[in-house]
């Protein structure tokens, strides 16, 4: 069996997000079973409003740009595909970089490129992935004002 990378502290970081982002966006985020292989979905009451996958990036949203962009693995993108496909319901994307926490309100499911990409420096083959390429001006920063 493959282990989880996930780790408390990326759990706390995660939940102190979803935290923020619910206050600003005035909805709660309800922690989905590992078999959707998304993180979230966002609701209010019992309503779901969007699903959604967080992620934490030690790199300015910039610095993405500059390494050709933001990449996600296709699996997950194809899980979210799937879910809004089937319930009619959008996907977003929330990525805390170290310049701030962005998000990128999927209106359609079309990349901007397929690379094949991972880490190397866990020694486990399966890191390495065919991954979606998203240029950073679909993301849009979060300011809580």
């Amino acid at each position: 069996m493959r282990p989880l990378y996930e780790t408390e502290k990326h759990l706390e970081a995660e939940a102190r997000t979803a935290e923020l982002l619910a206050k600003a966006w005035h909805c709660e985020f309800h922690k989905m079973p590992i078999r959707y292989n998304l993180d979230f979905v966002a609701k209010r009451g019992d309503i779901a409003l969007s699903f959604c996958e967080f992620k934490t990036r030690n790199y300015t949203m910039e610095k993405i740009g500059e390494m050709g962009g933001y990449l996600i693995s296709i699996g997950k993108w194809a899980s979210a595909k799937a879910l809004c496909e089937a319930s009619g319901l959008p996907f977003t994307l929330i990525v805390t970089a170290t310049d701030g926490i962005w998000y990128y309100p999927v209106k359609d499911f079309k990349p901007d490129g397929v690379l094949v990409r991972g880490r190397k420096d866990r020694n486990d083959w399966q890191d390495i992935e065919p991954c979606v390429l998203l240029k950073v001006d679909r993301f849009t920063k979060f300011n809580d004002v």
